[in-house]
């Protein structure tokens, strides 16, 4: 008896039956949306579409803070700014994800990306989510030149706060990832005044050590001077999540200016529609462009 070879017929017949999946996801999704859409309001609830699973979800408008997640997909007011802004800048209006036609021709690179929204972009855009520690691989410090001038759209959230120093470095990578013209979607928590806050600018050969119930990064400069910080930050965990710096408003500003991109925007408009509204004026995203030719 003869066996059965593998091959592209099968692959193309499992992406098949995965799109299939989405798509009656999306289409219980949408069902889901038309009933809860019927249902009452509470006082000091909003009742949005969430724009990265497209289902109706509501919220006490006290809960819709950057981080909180508040859809049952996991969606929070940072990440749905994401794919608002993205939507917005690609084409011309702000799109739930499942509205987004399919355009794998509109490429670009997200940096780490959550995964609530990464697996949905790539299934509308050409869209790839690359990590520093494994592949796909991008190091925005030294970009590979396969990356280079690639991209109509670059997404990175809460990321250059880690980034190695000098900062600037990683701005000017950025600019050099996009065609002409092609966007940057930013987010990074940001204080409103002051300058940016750079908490090891001498960085260079470290690690840490914990002594009793305090922890110690140890760094040797390139001077060969020891330097010695209590308790570092770190943001979820430890590794490549330590906190290298506190942003500004106007350090972020002077960090896209100076790396050449044009177009530089914050957000702070409330977009309710999608669940979008900001408590505070500081930590919004941003966008820029690299100027067209």
């Amino acid at each position: 008896m003869r066996g059965f070879r593998t091959g592209t017929g099968d692959a193309a017949m499992k992406s098949a039956l995965r799109e299939a999946v989405f798509l009656i996801k999306d289409i219980g999704n949408a069902l889901a949306a038309r009933i809860d859409g019927l249902s009452t309001v509470q006082a000091g609830e909003l009742r949005f579409r969430c724009n990265i699973c497209g289902r109706m979800a509501r919220a006490e408008v006290s809960h819709l803070t950057r981080e909180e997640p508040t859809c049952r997909c996991g969606s929070s007011v940072r990440l749905r700014s994401l794919v608002h802004l993205l939507t917005t800048a690609l084409f011309g209006e702000s799109l739930a994800i499942p509205d987004i036609p399919l355009r794998k021709d509109l490429t670009g690179v997200d940096m780490s990306g959550a995964a609530t929204y990464a697996g949905r972009l790539a299934r509308r855009l050409g869209y790839i989510n690359t990590f520093l520690h494994q592949e796909p691989r991008l190091d925005i410090l030294a970009p590979a030149d396969q990356w280079l001038s690639q991209c109509d759209f670059v997404i990175s959230s809460d990321v250059f706060e880690h980034v190695l120093p000098p900062v600037a470095a990683a701005f000017d990578n950025t600019l050099q990832l996009l065609k002409p013209g092609g966007v940057f979607v930013f987010t990074v928590p940001w204080i409103k005044t002051g300058p940016t806050v750079e908490h090891f600018p001498a960085l260079h050969d470290y690690h840490l050590e914990q002594r009793g119930e305090t922890r110690i990064l140890v760094n040797r400069t390139v001077d060969g001077l020891r330097q010695e910080f209590n308790n570092p930050v770190f943001h979820g965990g430890e590794g490549q999540t330590l906190e290298m710096r506190v942003f500004s408003e106007s350090g972020i500003l002077g960090n896209l200016a100076e790396a050449g991109f044009c177009d530089i925007r914050i957000h702070g408009t409330a977009c309710p529609t999608f669940g979008i509204i900001w408590q505070q004026p500081w930590s919004l995203p941003m966008t820029a462009r690299r100027p067209g030719e």
